[in-house]
């Protein structure tokens, strides 16, 4: 697991272990799926009381949407021999009851410093040895069933935002093996000069330490020119302080290639996190190379960063072959691997095997490429391969959480420009879009640039717009995880979601974004952490809220994460509390059985009470709620659509975990309000059909008991749309046409 607990990914949760679920088809699903029916009236009098209003605004539409190509989910990569197992049709049909509609394929290797070989047929450029750079065939065969992800023998990071399993190259006292740049961020490539995009190497000490020497065992090419820098801030590695890079005393120093060692303070300079970067390299090639890719970027065996000592040496890097080796960071990673670099622990369901299963729904799946870790030549044979599969693809995400492995945006956007470009030219209908971002709250950046912007989302728009790219900028792409903190009270938590969102995305189009290029969530859920809360309703309520809130704030669509069944694991990052959890609609459980969880109820209810099944148009209104908290913030929020079948109907969450909360649904039109009219058909999940036990022993981890699905009951009209929300609860209120 991740040793960097301030930010550990989804994807870093134990092994998922998963098997054949016991029950037989939709005739198990269908327990969870019934609903109880009961009549709620009252008798004629007064108008009833309400705790607050709810105000639609009927002359206020924020959105417009597709039914259900707007709800989509996403399908990750699992662990050796897992998809099988995950991917039963008894387990498929399950996942589909949920009623999410397209599917965004997550791409678990990019997380991971990953070769991607998304088909196992393809050629090397050095075939004789089955090695170098893969390319995968473009032409169609038999189905695989899985893909698999590659290790990469040149990694530069220690730390990846996978499974964590590899370790630098840079410091693992070998100096047989060796880091080696992306040759696709030479100059050969992205046609400008290499000035545009140094290369570099960032070293993360546990403190500061004093420095003043630095030696490098080269590979081959070397760096012709380096220059050796220091951080000012508390963080490099995440800088929402006011840090820079500073250069040392005798920072400019010539590559000479061999092994070099360089004096770069006459006296020790104390500091956490040293980066060398390279101004140019050498353009040399290993003898008998015959592949130009061979003499781009530069390549370090070994790097030694200390200070003298009564002229000796000592360096305060740790070398070794584990996460024990002194953290090291890089600009880039060469995507040179072999066939003996398989990693069966990044598996990967196949294309066949997803359009088969009907998990798609038959919309259009969004296709990722690998931008750090790929190939333009094995994106464009990704291209001709689903074109001749003829699968209806649209939408393909480049690359994944570039900014989780601190890749630069400049870099990250050279390598989206080639990657569009090459799948472009193939299929011009094609749409691209990214980064993909990890969720960084307050906002995601980087080390200053020049001109001191450290915006990511400005400097990858404004790269693009400086190659004439932004017409290969067909949507932008995000994770939403909007709490790290999985131990605080979820009451304090719940009612900062809308506007945390709000404002990230108001600082995001105030960085550069254009207003008008799409955005898509491509993940969400509670936290990227482990949490007890996702298993709970404020975990539900944060899944259900999130679908609606995005839309009612302009977004295209969004992805839940977490459709597959799954475990409940214990964090192991060491959090104040006590807690296990998961993002997930169903439990794994005893002999390799599932249920549901309440996030499968919370996404029925969005996918099958508020919005009308299918893909029908649906018009959104701008909804408020005057019932808040002692800080302002809404406590009931509220979402409206009108649906295609001419329904109004109002998602509602309370987020008060012990009051229930009675509130009047008012329509706004024409300077006029009054109430909505006609009775109410009310859906409604809360503490009474559901409620997690969490077992802190051996075992299943908890278990939801009760366990039922949400209650059906009518409101007359005479009640004047007035009902009451439970305690942390997720309603639809749906009123006649």
């Amino acid at each position: 697991m991740a040793p960097d607990p301030e930010r550990k990914k989804r994807t870093l949760l134990p092994s998922r272990r998963a098997v054949l679920m016991s029950v037989a088809g939709l005739a198990a699903v269908g327990i969870w799926l019934g609903s109880t029916v009961a009549l709620r009236s009252a008798p004629p009098g007064p108008l009833p009381h309400a705790d607050g209003i709810i105000s639609i605004e009927m002359d206020n539409l924020v959105n417009k949407f597709d039914g259900h190509r707007a709800m989509g989910v996403g399908v990750d990569g699992l662990e050796e021999n897992e998809i099988d197992r995950v991917w039963s049709p008894t387990n498929v049909q399950a996942m589909k009851s949920a009623g999410f509609g397209p599917v965004s394929y997550r791409l678990r290797t990019e997380l991971g410093v990953k070769a991607w070989h998304w088909n196992p047929r393809g050629t090397w450029s050095q075939p004789d040895k089955e090695q170098g750079y893969w390319t995968s065939s473009a032409e169609p065969a038999e189905d695989y069933g899985v893909s698999y992800g590659y290790r990469l023998p040149r990694r530069g990071n220690t730390i990846d935002q996978g499974k964590n399993s590899g370790h630098s190259r840079l410091n693992d006292g070998d100096v047989e093996t060796f880091w080696k740049s992306n040759p696709y961020l030479d100059s050969h490539f992205t046609g400008e000069p290499d000035s545009l995009h140094p290369q570099w190497i960032m070293v993360e000490f546990p403190q500061a330490l004093p420095m003043d020497t630095v030696r490098f065992d080269w590979g081959t090419p070397y760096a012709a020119s380096f220059k050796v820098q220091y951080w000012t801030g508390r963080d490099a590695r995440f800088p929402v302080d006011k840090g820079n890079w500073r250069d040392f005393p005798q920072a400019v120093q010539r590559g000479t290639g061999g092994s070099q060692t360089v004096r770069i303070a006459s006296t020790p300079i104390n500091a956490q996190y040293v980066r060398i970067l390279f101004t140019a390299d050498s353009n040399t090639a290993p003898a008998g190379s015959r592949d130009i890719r061979d003499r781009l970027g530069v390549a370090v065996r070994e790097i030694y960063i200390g200070q003298q000592q009564a002229g000796t040496f000592l360096d305060h890097v740790r070398h070794r072959k584990s996460h024990r080796q002194t953290v090291m960071w890089t600009s880039s990673t060469d995507p040179w691997h072999s066939k003996d670099d398989m990693d069966k622990d990044y598996e990967h369901a196949s294309f066949e095997r997803l359009f088969a299963s009907g998990i798609t729904k038959g919309e259009p799946m969004m296709v990722p490429v690998p931008a750090l870790y790929g190939t333009p030549d094995d994106a464009a044979a990704l291209a001709r391969y689903l074109g001749k599969r003829g699968y209806p693809i649209k939408r393909i995400e480049i690359g994944e959480e570039p900014d989780g492995q601190l890749a630069q945006p400049e870099h990250y956007a050279a390598l989206y420009v080639q990657m569009a470009a090459a799948m472009k030219a193939v299929n011009p209908s094609l749409e691209f879009g990214g980064p993909g971002y990890q969720t960084t709250l307050p906002d995601w950046v980087h080390w200053p640039d020049d001109k001191g912007v450290r915006s990511w989302t400005g400097r990858f728009v404004s790269y693009l717009r400086h190659r004439g790219a932004m017409s290969d900028f067909d949507f932008f792409s995000f994770e939403w995880y909007p709490f790290d903190d999985v131990c605080a009270n979820p009451a304090g938590t719940l009612p900062q979601n809308p506007e945390l969102l709000r404002q990230l995305l108001k600082r995001e189009e105030d960085a550069g974004l254009p207003a008008e290029v799409p955005k898509v969530i491509t993940e969400y859920g509670y936290s990227s952490f482990v949490g007890q809360v996702e298993l709970e309703l404020p975990g539900a309520i944060v899944n259900a809220e999130t679908s609606a809130m995005f839309l009612a704030m302009g977004g295209e669509s969004s992805y839940f994460y977490g459709i597959e069944p799954n475990w409940v694991f214990q964090d192991e990052v060491g959090e104040k509390c006590d807690t296990r959890g998961n993002l997930m609609l169903f439990q794994f459980y005893d002999e390799w059985k599932i249920r549901p969880v309440a996030a499968f109820q919370a996404a029925r209810l969005v996918n099958h009470n508020w919005l009308e099944a299918g893909t029908g148009s649906h018009t959104m209104y701008n909804t408020s709620s005057d019932v808040r908290n002692a800080k302002g913030q809404e406590l009931v929020t509220a979402y409206t659509v009108r649906r295609p079948d001419g329904k109004l109907s109002v998602l509602l969450f309370n987020k008060d975990p012990k009051r229930a909360i009675t509130v009047r649904l008012m329509q706004e039109k024409d300077g006029n309000s009054q109430a909505v009219e006609g009775g109410l058909e009310l859906d409604q999940y809360s503490a009474e059909q559901y409620k997690w036990n969490p077992s802190h022993g051996r075992g299943n981890g908890g278990h939801p008991d009760p366990n039922d699905p949400p209650v059906s009951t009518t409101v007359g009209t005479d009640m004047h749309a007035t009902i009451t929300l439970p305690p942390y609860s997720i309603s639809v209120a749906t009123a006649p046409g």
